[in-house]
């Protein structure tokens, strides 16, 4: 009777090893859908910052381009017809929208228009990988330049500082990210000149 007793308590416990495994396999299986959560939680920040940096680059590019046009304005007294979008191989200004560079690019701020939306007249246009970016140049104000020489007949300083603000906004066609990037630019009225001011 005693040896029946003990089979049968060996014999209880025949799936205590099973029950084991299958917590065990039931914790693995949990902890690799969590890390896979996690991975590809990641992996989504990752793509979104990476998208975020491509659109502000873009942006970028769009400002450098715009101190370019100031640079050759001043140079040339005019935007100069390779900077022209019908120019080859085109370049970054509408032709339709030259006036209005011209006109922001002579006078004094006050212009109401922006980069892009309704009533837009961009003085820049270009394609940066898959991103639409328009731009808008502005001239905000003048002052004589640092240590210029001051005309006693008419008053005038010798050298100007000219200051502009250029504003870009680099849309991804795809996706619609959208960027905005801003920067100010003191130029000589030479153009011998042009540096990105520091806030």
């Amino acid at each position: 009777m005693i040896e029946w007793r003990k089979w049968s308590q060996v014999r209880d416990e025949q799936g205590a090893s099973l029950i084991t495994v299958m917590m065990v396999v039931l914790i693995m299986t949990l902890m690799g859908i969590s890390i896979l959560a996690v991975t590809g939680f990641e992996r989504q920040i990752s793509g979104g910052v990476s998208a975020s940096e491509a659109s502000m680059d873009a942006a970028e590019s769009c400002v450098s381009t715009g101190a370019n046009v100031l640079i050759q304005f001043l140079e040339n007294k005019t935007v100069p017809a390779a900077l022209l979008a019908n120019a080859v191989p085109p370049g970054p200004v509408p032709v339709a929208n030259l006036a209005a560079l011209n006109s922001e690019l002579i006078k004094d701020g006050g212009n109401l228009d922006f980069p892009v939306g309704a009533g837009s007249v961009p003085n820049l246009a270009m394609t940066v990988g898959s991103y639409a970016v328009f731009g808008d140049i502005d001239r905000l104000y003048v002052n004589p330049a640092f240590g210029s020489q001051f005309d006693p007949t008419t008053g005038a300083a010798s050298l100007l500082d000219y200051f502009y603000q250029i504003t870009c906004v680099a849309t991804n066609v795809t996706t619609g990210l959208t960027s905005q990037v801003g920067a100010v630019y003191v130029c000589n009225n030479n153009g011998a000149y042009c540096q990105r001011r520091q806030y």
